[in-house]
């Protein structure tokens, strides 16, 4: 294979083999920095800004966790119960704003209310859930968060089941 190479570089022009030359030095290595390292590159950041997303996403459910805690331990058992229903949880979106950011809002007969947002600012959500009075008769049984193309917004599932005594 090196004896046909160095035949078929022979049988160039010194022009020819100085311009492949300038083809290997410099083009080669532009397509391994645009083909390979470029991309492998953006992935890194894409890596590093899905973690940092996910560590903000735990922290925010940690401080939650902890102000239930603690207002779990100061508050008085709480006896007046409100049954908000799926009517109230759409009042309640429509005064913090996000009702239109809502695609699914459904009460199975046990009162059981699944919401669905396909694109919604995590903030307003966040404080939404963050300012929801305790005696509204539900907890959040599960919730789901994803990333949306848009910086700052999520896709959100939310599973709220009827408060249990």
């Amino acid at each position: 294979m090196k004896r046909g190479l160095i035949d078929m570089l022979l049988h160039l022009a010194p022009r020819e083999r100085m311009l492949l030359g300038l083809l290997v030095i410099i083009v080669l290595p532009v397509g391994i920095i645009f083909g390979v390292l470029l991309p492998l590159h953006e992935a890194r950041e894409r890596a590093l800004s899905d973690r940092i997303e996910a560590f903000a996403l735990n922290l925010w459910g940690q401080e939650r966790v902890t102000e239930a805690e603690a207002l779990a331990a100061v508050a008085p058992e709480i006896t007046v119960r409100i049954d908000a229903g799926p009517s109230d949880i759409e009042q309640d979106l429509i005064d913090a704003g996000l009702r239109n950011a809502v695609q699914e809002l459904r009460s199975d007969g046990e009162g059981v209310v699944d919401l669905r947002f396909d694109d919604v600012r995590f903030v307003r959500l966040a404080e939404w859930l963050s300012g929801l009075d305790p005696a509204w008769g539900y907890d959040i049984a599960s919730f789901r968060f994803e990333p949306t193309d848009t910086s700052g917004n999520v896709a959100a599932t939310l599973k709220l089941e009827p408060e249990r005594e």
